[in-house]
């Protein structure tokens, strides 16, 4: 369900403080509104009731889609895995409702960031219909291409975003810097797919953090790099 709770914010402009209204979960099937705020950002935005000034606060959040079958928690990694293992039946409280979604026929995807585009990256991918594993796999194989090129100086980070025309891309950055954006390659994608996909474990069951790290190791596992 959608949890939330009221807390003051001091705008850092004029030192006013306003009320803010904190999601600790958030449900789009109970709150469908919520799903566009989130996307474009507007739901952590305080906007100061003195002067107007715009400020983005940032918390930790369980984000629930539930009509696409994906969770996603934002915040530290470990407090993510937790909480998701929870769900996964072994808590309690929540075990019933963890084995009907073991049952389903589609797959629920549980998943645990602590980076805010991270987060961002994983709703364009769930909303193209994209496994996010395969997707890191791609984007490790950028980065692979980039380092190779002799271009790489440490901390790249690739993202997969859609733009306002609908087309997904992928960004390269290092810190606040844009290293250069390329269309996503659906060809790509296909193949890697049919490369990787039957060597992946059952999606429900995968470990919560998919990101980088986690396709270098898998690629490791298979003694490709």
């Amino acid at each position: 369900m959608t949890s939330i709770r009221k807390v003051n914010v001091t705008c850092p402009e004029c030192h006013t403080q306003g009320e803010f209204t904190v999601y600790k979960s958030i449900n789009t099937k109970e709150s469908p509104a919520l799903k566009e705020k989130v996307r474009d950002g507007s739901l952590f935005q305080f906007v100061c009731p003195s002067c107007g000034a715009k400020t983005t606060v940032d918390y930790p959040f369980l984000y629930h889609q539930p009509e696409d079958h994906f969770m996603i928690n934002y915040g530290k990694l470990e407090d993510g895995r937790k909480a998701l293992e929870m769900l996964r039946g072994k808590g309690v409280a929540l075990k019933d409702w963890a084995e009907e979604m073991e049952k389903t026929t589609r797959p629920y995807v549980l998943r645990a960031v602590d980076d805010r585009l991270a987060f961002r990256e994983k709703l364009f991918i769930f909303d193209a219909g994209l496994d996010d594993r395969l997707v890191e796999i791609y984007k490790f194989m950028v980065l692979y291409q980039y380092a190779a090129a002799g271009k790489a100086q440490g901390g790249e980070k690739a993202y997969f975003y859609t733009d306002s025309k609908g087309h997904h891309r992928v960004q390269l950055v290092r810190g606040k810097e844009t290293l250069g954006l390329a269309d996503f390659s659906r060809k790509i994608y296909n193949e890697v797919h049919t490369q990787y996909a039957k060597k992946l474990h059952d999606i429900r069951k995968s470990d919560p953090v998919i990101d980088t790290n986690w396709a270098q190791n898998f690629l490791k596992s298979l003694a490709e790099i």
